[in-house]
């Protein structure tokens, strides 16, 4: 039996489809439909009943699925252990993160400068990714996690605070309590007709509703913080993105008693007995130096 068919078999099946699969393996879709009709041959056996809407395992399918499945774990495992054993780690770790994790630039610099046997392939997007369908080993996701399916490490609390350039605050002056936001320019967030109705809470625990008015709306969160820097309005960013370019230098922060509670930044990847080495360092490596002001955000 041509064992090379038998890892695109079980990547179709992790993947769900022949398209995903390939993609994920950097081959035609032709080429891993091929291999498993020609593992099916060598096995005589029908490993896949194939629909126009989806791919099922066959009886037979199932179970030889569960066991190449082990025996891909503990080669695996194997080379775990032998790639720990050796002088340095090397291959490729693909990490996802948004748009607006500018301070990932410098953990990300900080890592390849320790391990520069590893390669870090970062794909920057604010589109959800599949992360088994495109084969990324790590992602930076902020907010609430719906997939049960991946092992996640909190690494941060992504609450908002209000931010402003020191030529916007020197022209409009600083806002000192809250009601004085209503006099004042908002780079807005999402929402409609030039204003913005939201609940803040403050540092002891109150909270206010509030409308929000601004000459600009965005759906971007890193197209805030640019018009935020030239002194278009006051902006609501994520405070732990922010920490690195505050005091004054390029953004101030106003209005520190008052801010929306987000929720969590994580660190996510699928659910795997067996994580490579490399991709174990990068996670550590994160993990340990994603810190609110020392990092220079999806």
């Amino acid at each position: 039996m041509d064992w090379r068919r038998v890892p695109l078999f079980l990547k179709v099946i992790d993947a769900g489809s022949f398209t995903a699969a390939a993609k994920a393996m950097g081959v035609p879709k032709s080429t891993a439909s091929r291999a498993v009709t020609a593992l099916e041959k060598e096995l005589e056996t029908q490993l896949l009943q194939r629909t126009t809407r989806a791919l099922e395992l066959t009886e037979a399918g199932r179970a030889f699925y569960e066991r190449a499945k082990a025996a891909r774990a503990a080669l695996e495992e194997a080379q775990a252990e032998l790639s720990q054993n050796a002088d340095e780690v090397s291959g490729t770790v693909r990490l996802t993160v948004p748009n607006d994790a500018l301070p990932m630039v410098s953990v990300v610099a900080a890592f390849t400068r320790k391990h520069p046997a590893i390669h870090v392939d970062v794909i920057v997007t604010n589109r959800h990714v599949n992360l088994i369908e495109e084969g990324i080993d790590l992602a930076l996701r902020a907010g609430r996690l719906d997939d049960s399916s991946l092992v996640a490490r909190k690494l941060a609390q992504s609450d908002l605070g209000f931010f402003a350039s020191p030529e916007y605050l020197e022209k409009r002056g600083k806002p000192k309590k809250l009601d004085d936001l209503a006099s004042h320019d908002v780079v807005l967030f999402k929402s409609r007709h030039g204003k913005q109705r939201m609940k803040l809470q403050s540092a002891k625990g109150d909270e206010r509703e509030v409308t929000l008015h601004g000459p600009i709306t965005v759906d971007d969160l890193s197209f805030v913080r640019g018009l935020v820097f030239n002194g278009v309005g006051i902006g609501l960013l994520p405070i732990h993105f922010m920490h690195a370019t505050t005091g004054g230098v390029r953004f101030e922060r106003v209005l520190p008693d008052w801010g929306v509670t987000g929720g969590g930044v994580h660190l996510v990847m699928p659910a795997q007995k067996y994580v490579p080495a490399r991709v174990r360092l990068l996670a550590d490596f994160i993990y340990d130096n994603f810190k609110p002001g020392q990092c220079s955000k999806h």
